[in-house]
């Protein structure tokens, strides 16, 4: 079998992204590997969540193994079900996706394991939770087309007298009940998050830990 790194590039630890680890922990388990955690601070919160953590990146870990996979939106082959047979490895980007993609998982992890081969999930950008599922769908023996999806999610919360509506403009699976496979309050963690990020983003801060619960 093989193991799922994901190689954490966001520079600061939030409730969403803690989501996104969360789901991957509670699929993969021991299975599990998250690299790249080079702060302390992200090293502390994150242990909570994945006992398998490296400070190493995926990139310096495995430039000299074989059979190794990474999930990269930008790769032109779609992932088959019999290539995760003889896999070590399935890397997948840690990154809280930007819209439109600016292509980091190419650029942080594709682009330096060249020895690897780069599959894609589809033409639209998942998030790490969705990528999660569909890899699991797939380890299953499904196919892509058979992976049922849904582009662009809407969610509306009010905050006292104001109403936030949020749209996030990915891919998420659906499973085969036809609910739309999310962790656990993950829109209401989604909704909290992005206010405070805003604001951030006015005061031009640079926090590397923003972690609140």
């Amino acid at each position: 079998m093989f193991t799922v790194v994901i190689e954490h590039l966001e520079p600061c630890v939030n409730r969403w992204i803690l989501k996104e680890y969360e789901y991957a922990m509670k699929i993969y388990r021991s299975r599990l590997l998250l690299t790249n955690v080079k702060d302390p601070r992200h090293a502390q919160v994150l242990s909570k969540y994945i006992p398998n953590i490296s400070r190493e990146s995926a990139v310096d870990i495995l430039a000299n193994v074989d059979n190794i996979i990474v999930l990269d939106p930008k790769a032109p082959i779609p992932l088959d079900a019999s290539e995760l047979k003889s896999a070590k490895y399935v890397v997948i980007g840690g990154i809280m996706g930007s819209h439109p993609p600016r292509g980091r998982t190419w650029i942080y992890i594709t682009s330096k394991l060249r020895h690897a081969k780069a599959r894609n999930i589809g033409p639209y950008q998942y998030t790490i939770a969705g990528v999660i599922y569909v890899l699991r769908k797939i380890e299953e023996g499904n196919s892509l087309s058979e992976i049922k999806f849904v582009y662009g999610l809407r969610y509306r919360k009010v905050f006292g007298d104001v109403e936030l509506e949020i749209f996030l403009p990915y891919a998420f699976p659906v499973n085969d009940e036809g609910h739309i496979v999310l962790p656990e309050d993950y829109l209401d963690v989604v909704a909290e998050y992005v206010p405070i990020y805003e604001q951030r983003i006015l005061r031009s801060r640079d926090d590397s830990i923003c972690y609140n619960g």
